[in-house]
């Protein structure tokens, strides 16, 4: 008897790295994974501020892969707009989740009140937060914990179950049955020995939608040693000219790790005790929780020369130190305290920026990265001054190889693969290693919007266009970040001209070519 298809709705993370996002309809269920955040230019962000498209007062349940704020940061918007369903995840991430959520929205409300007091921003409409702290206590109030391997019943023969995916502390692949099929979430993998359930099917799925952060390219296996021993010389060569070392990380596993490291560096000798400041309330918490579900062999809490700030005032005080290392959120400069240090510290030559994770295209980690000499940060031009190096051997995602092996692991899939979280290179890669390799029917890298009908031994097909706004959404690049760009170097370039008169000429010619595009704008 034929399998009737069930529809799978790509409403974030498809053709861009975040806003995972993927509805499931089937048997007479929607099936929600993930509400996450859009992260990266102005254009892409404003996603995160649309009406969810999708009717949330049907949603049965809804399964969260992992605490990043990518996966989870709109489950109190889809909240706040009506969805009642119960909200599964992991214990860990449940004990991670409300700390991370509350200061989301805590950051959102601070980020408003500082854009609407720009006198840039004077003329235009008031920026609204996403959602409140009373938001996420109401989506707090709706998490349904559940364990690696167990079976969660959602009648009529449907189901799910959550496996190990080994990226952050309790992240998982989900694992779901609707309507006769098994279809495989990936969520974000990492590496390393997950956790098998040795009583249940490991392969044979109809169809997968895998993540490919890294599908295009291939990394050297660095023991934790060898990194270790990078970030000693990276310390040592910024601290000993008396400069600052600024990391930007991620609460959530990354700012763990790197104290881990440190830790063991002080401990071994290998470096001295420097002054590190985790310049992040959440950081704290979430330290809190992760040694509760992670033994490290370190009490992260109660290094002397750690110490987590707690308010606003001590972070201002770290801005007359010199000689220290400075943690704080967030991992791709986009928000949170890291950006008032990146003012302080960029345009001082003995600084350093060490970059430990994945930057997306459009944010201001990838500007920063990709060797900006000016950028603009809170209404202010910003020259960069200071050192900018990264350090690759903290990313928690797998690489192309392990993408392919983990697809292969988990097959024969007798109907489509889907890729989805990555940017336009990694994804054609990967989708063509995987044909290459003969391992599904059909291999899809849908776009944002799509619908496709899924059909176990067949190729899916597309039923629902994408969003026409698509690629002016999803660029790199778009023009606020040009325009932010422009403006920050372009007191410097005018200076670096010959003469007065020549720097008059250049605005007159700007000042045409915009007036130029205003009588099309007209005309049209």
């Amino acid at each position: 008897m034929e399998v009737e298809p069930v529809e799978i709705i790509f409403h974030g993370a498809a053709g861009t790295v975040t806003g995972s996002c993927f509805e499931i309809r089937g048997n007479g269920k929607s099936i929600l994974v993930d509400c996450g955040m859009f992260q990266g230019t102005r254009s892409l962000e404003a996603l995160n501020h649309e009406k969810l498209p999708f009717d949330v007062q049907t949603i049965d349940a809804v399964i969260l892969t992992h605490a990043h704020l990518d996966h989870s940061g709109r489950l109190p918007y889809l909240v706040a707009s009506g969805c009642r369903a119960p909200i599964w995840m992991t214990a860990p991430t449940a004990d991670i989740i409300e700390p991370l959520l509350l200061d989301s929205a805590k950051l959102q409300t601070a980020d408003a009140t500082r854009r609407n007091r720009r006198p840039d921003r004077m003329a235009l409409p008031p920026f609204i937060p996403l959602y409140t702290g009373d938001d996420v206590t109401s989506c707090i109030g709706q998490i349904r914990e559940t364990h690696y391997c167990a079976w969660n019943d959602l009648g009529d023969g449907d189901g799910f179950r959550l496996w190990d995916a080994r990226h952050i502390v309790g992240s998982a692949s989900a694992e779901l049955k609707l309507a006769g099929q098994r279809i495989l979430f990936s969520g974000d993998i990492g590496g390393g020995s997950a956790i098998h359930c040795t009583d249940a099917e490991l392969g044979g799925y109809d169809h997968i939608i895998c993540e490919a952060t890294y599908g295009d390219r291939a990394r050297e296996p660095v023991l934790i040693s060898e990194r270790r021993e990078q970030l000693a010389v990276y310390v040592e060569q910024t601290l000993s000219k008396n400069g600052n070392l600024l990391i930007p990380a991620f609460a959530v596993e990354r700012t763990q790790i790197v104290l881990e490291d440190l830790v063991a560096l002080f401990e071994s000798k290998r470096l001295r005790p420097y002054n590190v400041f985790v310049d992040s309330p959440l950081a704290e918490r979430v330290t809190r929780a992760t040694q509760r579900h992670r033994h490290a062999g370190y009490d992260l809490l109660s290094v002397a020369n750690i110490r987590f700030t707690h308010d606003v005032e001590e972070s201002k005080q770290i801005n007359s130190m010199t000689g220290v290392i400075i943690i704080a959120g967030s991992g791709m400069c986009q928000g949170g305290r890291i950006r008032h240090h990146l003012l302080h510290n960029l345009p001082h030559p003995r600084a350093r920026v060490l970059l430990v994770g994945y930057q997306v295209a459009g944010t201001l980690g990838s500007v920063l990265r990709d060797g900006a000499h000016h950028v603009r940060i809170s209404g202010h031009d910003v020259p960069v001054r200071a050192d900018v190096k990264t350090l690759d051997s903290y990313s928690t995602h797998a690489d192309r190889r392990a993408l392919l092996d983990w697809i292969k692991m988990h097959g024969p899939v007798s109907g489509s693969v889907f890729l989805v979280h990555g940017e336009e290179h990694s994804l054609s890669v990967l989708a063509e290693d995987i044909r290459n390799a003969g391992i599904a029917k059909g291999v899809v890298v849908p776009m944002l919007g799509e619908t496709w009908a899924a059909t176990a031994k067949h190729a899916s097909k597309r039923i629902g266009e994408p969003r026409s706004d698509l690629h002016a959404r999803i660029k790199p690049r778009d023009w606020t970040a040009s325009l932010a760009a422009l403006e920050s170097g372009l007191a410097d370039r005018l200076r670096a001209l010959p003469s007065d008169a020549a720097r008059e000429r250049a605005l007159a010619s700007l000042t045409r070519t915009l007036e130029r595009a205003e009588g099309i704008r007209e005309t049209t």
